[in-house]
């Protein structure tokens, strides 16, 4: 059963594939019709005014977490032009980068690295790392924290 009805698939196909086809020309219509200009909205944008929002904000975040060990936070504000804020993480080679910036229109960006600590070997951190997961394996939670207050 399944040979006949490959080789009537089969036959369909070798014959399907000597039709031509013929492409069918239409020609093109002409538009008939005219559009009109409408005026809906042309008094709103005729009076509307660029408004110009002064940028002024500030936030914090932080991150710390016993499971993968991500620990961390950046705080930074606004106010015009003005731009401060740091930033602080904990490196795979166990020390503390913190990065201070300021941006302005006068100086432009400007930032200072620091790095704290003393870059640790792998296999130290690994020990450290299998140590450390042993322990916690139970209680194991995620933390996210800020030090702003909260806005009513």
């Amino acid at each position: 059963m399944f040979k006949l009805f490959t080789i009537i698939c089969l036959v369909a196909f070798v014959h399907g594939a000597h039709i031509k086809q013929s492409a069918v020309k239409h020609k093109p219509r002409q538009a008939s019709y005219q559009l009109e200009e409408v005026d809906a909205g042309k008094e709103l944008i005729e009076e509307s005014q660029d408004y110009y929002a002064y940028p002024k904000y500030q936030f914090e975040y932080g991150v710390k977490d016993p499971l993968t060990g991500d620990h961390k936070s950046q705080w930074e504000m606004r106010d015009g032009d003005i731009v401060k804020g740091s930033y602080t993480l904990d490196e795979p080679d166990g020390t503390q980068r913190i990065v201070e910036y300021r941006a302005d229109d006068r100086n432009g960006f400007e930032a200072i690295v620091k790095k704290i600590g003393k870059p640790k070997h792998l296999e130290e951190l690994g020990k450290q790392l299998a140590v450390k997961q042993a322990a916690d394996t139970h209680h194991i939670v995620g933390q996210s924290y800020s030090k702003l207050k909260k806005f009513s």
